[in-house]
C-alpha cells in the first residue's frame, strides 16, 4: 500500500474538518453527485447492466463479467488462478462457486462473503436514491485525500454498517469508499478509489476501480458497458446439486434400493 494511502487510512477514522457556515448541505452535495453521475430519473430507467473487463489480482490479468438485474440480481464472474470464482445474489440470498475455498459446486455464501454480496447487489451506488433505500448519509466535513479537495460523508447502510464516502468538491463524483472488504474469508478494512469517469448513454461510470486492503491491490478495469441487456433471468439461480453416482454393488453384495 502506497505510504499516502496508508495514511489515509487511518485518517478516514478521524473527525473532518467542519464545513465552513454557508457551505453546502449533505443533501445537496448528494443531490448533486447524484446529477453528476447522470441524474435519478435516468438511473431509474436503467432495467439491467453489463460490465465486461480487465481484473488484477495477485499480479495477474484475468477477464472479468458483471451483470445486473432490477431491483437487486447480481452476477459477478473472474478467474482467479485459471479457476473459475462466480458470486451471485439471486433476488434473495447470495450463493457462489469459489474453488480456492473449496466450494467447487454452487452453495449459499456465508458471510462475511454473503454480507459483502448482499451489499453489491445494490443497482447503483449506495448513495443515488439512498433515502428510498433506507441509508443515512452525514456530512463530516471537508478533507484533502491524496491530494484532492473531497467531501467526507458517513454513511450508515440500511443494516447497519457503516461507510466513509469521499466526492470531489469540484464534480461531485466519487474519490474513494472506506468499508469492510473481504479477503479469502477474512473481514478486514479496505479502501476503493474510483477513476476514468466516461459517459455511456447518459450514465457517469468509473471504468477504473483500485482495491486496497490487507496487503493487497486489486484493479479492475472496465473495457465495455452494456445499458439495458437482455440477460437470462436463469443465470441469477443457484443451480440445483449435481446427482452423486450411484456405486455398483460389489461382488457378492445386495444392491441398495432407493
Amino acid at each position: 500500500m502506497k505510504p499516502a494511502r496508508y495514511l489515509a487510512l487511518i485518517l478516514a477514522l478521524l473527525p473532518a474538518v467542519p464545513a465552513a457556515a454557508g457551505a453546502l448541505t449533505v443533501d445537496e452535495i448528494v443531490d448533486r453527485h447524484v446529477a453528476a453521475r447522470g441524474g435519478l430519473e435516468r438511473w431509474r430507467a436503467v432495467r439491467s447492466l453489463e460490465v465486461t473487463g480487465t481484473q488484477i489480482a495477485f499480479s495477474v490479468a484475468s477477464p472479468f463479467t458483471l451483470q445486473r438485474q432490477r431491483p437487486n440480481l447480481y452476477r459477478f464472474e473472474q478467474k482467479l488462478f485459471d479457476q473459475g470464482v462466480v458470486l451471485v445474489h439471486d433476488g434473495t440470498a447470495p450463493w457462489w462457486v469459489h474453488p480456492i475455498l473449496g466450494v467447487e459446486e454452487p452453495a449459499e455464501t456465508p458471510d462475511p462473503e454473503g454480507m459483502m454480496t448482499r451489499r453489491a447487489a445494490e443497482f447503483e451506488g449506495v448513495l443515488i436514491d439512498h433515502k428510498a433505500k433506507g441509508h443515512k448519509v452525514e456530512l463530516l466535513g471537508q478533507e484533502e485525500l491524496d491530494g484532492q479537495d473531497t467531501y467526507k460523508l458517513k454513511v450508515t447502510l440500511k443494516d447497519g454498517s457503516e461507510e466513509i464516502w469521499h466526492l470531489d468538491t469540484k464534480n461531485f463524483l466519487e474519490a474513494a469508499r472506506f468499508a469492510q472488504a473481504t479477503d479469502l474469508g477474512r473481514e478486514v478494512p479496505g479502501w476503493t478509489y474510483f477513476s476514468d469517469f466516461r459517459t455511456v448513454e447518459g450514465l457517469v461510470i468509473p471504468h477504473r476501480e483500485d482495491r486496497e486492503y490487507s496487503i493487497r491491490h486489486v484493479a479492475l478495469t472496465i473495457e465495455k458497458v452494456r445499458v439495458n441487456p437482455e440477460i437470462d433471468p436463469e443465470r441469477f439461480k443457484r443451480p440445483a446439486p449435481k446427482p452423486k453416482p450411484v456405486e455398483a454393488p460389489k461382488e457378492g453384495e445386495t444392491p441398495k434400493e432407493g
